[in-house]
């Protein structure tokens, strides 16, 4: 590829490309449809100049990937370069939404449309799946869902991410974010990890006791 084929774009095709190019390497994932379940004109874009695209990125070790069942246009960095790294808290809300995400898709109540309070998140993390013992601080889940919001994971519908009745639009990109047999091992180690710090809370509590 040469620049002169971008060159050759007129003046807002230009504009056009370089404002997609950014969108792709800072949130990873381009969908079809917005959050408004309108058709995406970055997604539109990209589609028709596809090709220009995979040879631009491939100049930064970037690949482009298309997935036409889902209708999500991807990046990956072939070098490993800018991997997006969570911490904890962010990790457990990402691997609950996701198992949320399939087990409404199981039962067939849902096509890929799929929406959850936090509330609802938190409660199922705590009660139901025992990643966490106990509410985490608001200021942690804002920044959290703040940062999946980041990637095009999730969409804020209404509310303030650190209120808890807040509605959450959970994304099909999720299913590529976090593969069935990843979402499974994370999810068994938290669990894990929790398990082994709710028996050191009982031994530490019994031997406060004993005292």
């Amino acid at each position: 590829m040469s620049l002169s084929e971008i060159e050759a774009l007129n003046s807002h095709e230009r504009e056009e490309f370089a404002r997609c190019a950014a969108l792709l390497t800072a949130k990873t994932f381009i969908l079809r449809e917005t959050p408004e379940n309108k058709l995406s004109r970055e997604f539109s874009f990209i589609q028709r100049k596809r090709s220009l695209f995979e040879e631009y990125l491939a100049l930064s070790c970037w690949s482009l990937y298309y997935d036409s069942q889902l209708g999500i246009i991807y990046v990956k960095n072939t070098e490993g370069y800018n991997k997006a790294t969570f911490n904890k808290l962010t990790t457990q809300i990402l691997i609950t939404l996701r198992l949320i995400f399939e087990e409404r898709r199981m039962s067939g109540s849902t096509m890929n449309v799929v929406f959850v309070e936090v509330s609802e998140l938190l409660a199922k993390m705590i009660n139901e799946l025992s990643v966490l013992s106990k509410k985490p601080m608001q200021k942690d889940i804002k920044d959290s869902l703040r940062t999946l919001e980041r990637y095009n994971i999730i969409y804020k519908c209404s509310g303030a991410y650190d209120d808890m009745e807040c509605r959450l639009k959970v994304l099909k990109s999720i299913l590529i974010a976090v593969p069935d047999d990843r979402c499974k091992a994370v999810y068994e180690t938290f669990r894990t990890e929790n398990d082994n710090m709710t028996e050191d809370d009982d031994e530490a509590s019994d031997e406060v006791a004993t005292d």
